[in-house]
């Protein structure tokens, strides 16, 4: 079985402790949304808010090329916002992207990911103006 496979298993079932074990102890998360998290206990935190802040989550690894050092995946990701985020509550969210996986001794040690997150917002509810001004603030600081 490959690494990013157990890791998507994992989060589909929404199993913290499985997806936090996939990670080397000083693993690294860079998400879109939700920033850079390393270690541990900072990616057992994170994970349990997207699983507050979401459900029926479906994160499709379509294709997917590993060797021992590193692994890429394209895939498709869905999830429906919970109450925990009002202004976006009940909305579904779906879109394609690809993850970069760096593994050391068959686990995780730094994962990264690409997507439109324009088109996540836009499904977010996010006014164009909104989703205009988001985006300038991320260019700003790249």
């Amino acid at each position: 079985m490959s690494i990013v496979r157990d890791f998507e298993m994992a989060f589909n079932r929404q199993d913290v402790t499985a997806l936090v074990a996939c990670f080397t102890p000083t693993g690294r998360y860079r998400d879109t949304f939700f920033g850079e998290h390393i270690g541990h206990a900072a990616l057992r935190a994170m994970f349990e808010r997207m699983f507050h802040e979401g459900r029926d989550y479906a994160w499709t690894m379509e294709h997917v090329v590993e060797d021992d050092r590193r692994a890429a995946a394209e895939w498709t990701f869905s999830y429906v916002v919970s109450n925990a985020v009002p202004r976006s509550s009940g909305r579904k969210v779906r879109f394609p992207g690809m993850s970069i996986f760096e593994l050391a001794g068959g686990k995780i040690a730094a994962y990264r990911e690409y997507f439109d997150e324009g088109v996540a917002l836009l499904q977010l509810g996010f006014a164009p103006e909104s989703l205009a001004k988001v985006l300038r603030r991320k260019l700003a600081g790249s």
